[in-house]
């Protein structure tokens, strides 16, 4: 896949949103951000293309000249396919939750946590393309990587329905009140 299907989809999120600001600059980083956390968990690329250490942050060279018309301002595309089937529901989520919680800074807040980050620190200055490795090594020890994880829904139950039972089976008070409310109930 290539990155501006990528993007296709993530400015289709906020075409709808006349409060979303997503610049050029800010939808580098994202990209940046959904191509780590993706090679992270997945163990797989997102997209083909490279991110690149620039003075502002990695960038997807092709994806910046596409949008650079903007500058500074929201991107707006007039239509959009709604279909977006080449990504499939996984992906669809992913990118969702990802984009979810990054959406929340500001370019420049995006830029300026890159440039905390090792991938881009190491690079910068050194070699252009950030490589693969370096991101996946990076995101993996994210504290965030846990937010980013698809977890299926039917093992998520369970966890919960094993974690309540406990609590039921041993938790005395909620055992005597369940009890006397079903003691209740049986007395008319």
């Amino acid at each position: 896949m290539k990155a501006n299907e990528i993007s296709n989809y993530v400015i289709s999120l906020t075409q709808n949103n006349p409060e979303e600001n997503l610049t050029n600059m800010k939808l580098q980083k994202i990209l940046y951000y959904l191509q780590g956390y993706y090679l992270a968990i997945f163990d797989e690329s997102l997209y083909e293309d490279d991110i690149e250490a620039w003075k502002y942050g990695p960038v997807v060279c092709d994806e910046y000249h596409t949008y650079k018309v903007y500058g500074n301002n929201s991107i707006i595309v007039p239509e959009f396919s709604n279909s977006f089937n080449y990504l499939n529901s996984i992906q669809k989520n992913f990118i969702n939750k990802v984009y979810g919680y990054f959406r929340q800074f500001s370019p420049i807040k995006l830029m300026e946590l890159t440039h905390e980050e090792s991938p881009w620190l190491e690079t910068f200055g050194k070699d252009q393309v950030i490589t693969k490795d370096k991101l996946k090594n990076f995101f993996l020890t994210s504290a965030l990587i846990e937010e980013f994880v698809i977890k299926d829904k039917i093992e998520e139950r369970k966890k919960a329905a094993k974690f309540l039972l406990i609590d039921y089976l041993y938790d005395n008070e909620l055992i005597n009140s369940t009890i006397s409310d079903t003691e209740d109930i049986y007395e008319y």
